[in-house]
């Protein structure tokens, strides 16, 4: 089901309260080395949008209420974002040369949502909110939706301003499923991410899915091998064949199809992701990897054996994700109205102008 800005905005207002009682009940984690600028509770601290962050509670669980797969979306839409320009909502922006329509977002999910929330602060607080927080808030209240943690987030950012022909290009930043372990390892050191930063930010596939075609040369012909990837578990590998069939059609309709990441538990934040890539059950060939090799595999093992730990680890990462590339400096970003439409600097300049000179021309009567 379609989640519309209007049909939240009605639903919003009864929940904020119970949201705000929620997020007055914040886990006290402590927060790593924090980005000059960013704070936790900027909108509340500022006076700027006084329950802001419930806002967006309410929106992200009307959304979930109306589909279950969206909050994993909302989590990965906060990665693709910080991972190419920055955290900067650069790609809610649609249009030519945009991140949206880049090969590695076409399946990126959750949009509406973002726009369902900024359309309901644009009803309580005009012009205070960037769709940049939104998505930070967002993926946070999807993690706590799924049964994860509720933690503090950063917030105060700014959003970007609208992206060219030189923007960078998501497939040089953005790891894919069939990644080896130096590869993601690259991928997260561009991002002054570290290897553990990468491990627990896998963790993540503890809920969500992918597609068949992200997976499927693992069922039949593992690197040209013509047979199944032989670190994948038989039993389960049946279980995949029967859902991916073989195909060498790249437009066959099958590939599309849906698995859970965690075999079983796609819709619980929980440790069951960690056990099952260690029983040779990881979908993706980058989680396969994270329990196999020598310079993964100790901390996907800590990690793995204690909720807490994974939490705490988890947080801290994605707090240090959350920093990539922000923008805080009016010079440099600014505050949407539309979450896909990013606007120029010279066309903030040029309303301005003109709202002086209207000012003028009325106060020459």
């Amino acid at each position: 089901m379609a989640v519309s800005s209007k049909g939240v905005i009605s639903v919003v207002t009864t929940r904020v309260l119970l949201a705000v009682f929620l997020l007055q009940s914040v886990c006290d984690f402590k927060l790593p080395t924090v980005q000059a600028d960013l704070e936790v509770g900027y909108y509340e601290n500022t006076g700027l949008c006084s329950g802001a962050e419930a806002v967006v509670a309410a929106v992200v669980s009307a959304a979930f209420d109306a589909d279950a797969t969206v909050t994993a979306s909302l989590i990965r839409l906060q990665f693709h974002d910080c991972f190419v320009q920055g955290c900067d909502a650069s790609i809610m922006e649609n249009g030519t040369f945009t991140e949206r329509t880049s090969p590695p977002d076409l399946t990126v999910r959750g949009y509406n949502v973002i726009d369902a929330a900024k359309a309901a602060l644009e009803e309580f607080c005009p012009g205070s909110v960037s769709c940049a927080d939104i998505i930070t808030i967002a993926a946070r209240d999807s993690i706590a939706i799924l049964g994860g943690p509720t933690f503090p987030v950063l917030t105060g950012r700014l959003d970007g301003f609208p992206r060219g022909p030189d923007s960078p290009d998501p497939s040089d930043f953005l790891p894919g499923p069939n990644f080896t372990i130096p590869m993601a390892t690259g991928a997260f050191a561009q991002k002054n991410l570290s290897q553990v930063d990468m491990v627990n930010l896998l963790g993540a596939h503890t809920v969500g899915v992918a597609q068949c075609r992200f997976f499927v040369d693992r069922l039949y012909n593992f690197l040209g091998t013509g047979r199944p990837d032989p670190d994948l578990d038989p039993t389960y590998g049946d279980y995949l064949r029967k859902i991916c069939p073989d195909t060498t059609n790249s437009s066959d309709p099958s590939l599309l199809t849906n698995v859970a990441l965690d075999f079983k538990s796609e819709f619980k934040w929980d440790l069951s992701y960690f056990t099952n890539v260690k029983q040779r059950r990881g979908l993706l060939r980058i989680d396969d990897e994270l329990g196999t090799n020598t310079a993964t595999s100790p901390h996907f093992t800590q990690i793995g054996s204690s909720n807490l730990l994974f939490n705490k680890e988890f947080i801290d990462s994605l707090t240090k994700m959350s920093q990539i590339g922000v923008i805080t400096d009016p010079a440099l970003g600014n505050i949407r109205e539309v979450c896909e439409i990013a606007i120029a600097p010279e066309t903030i300049s040029m309303s301005f102008q003109l709202e002086e000179e209207v000012l003028e021309a009325h106060s020459a009567f």
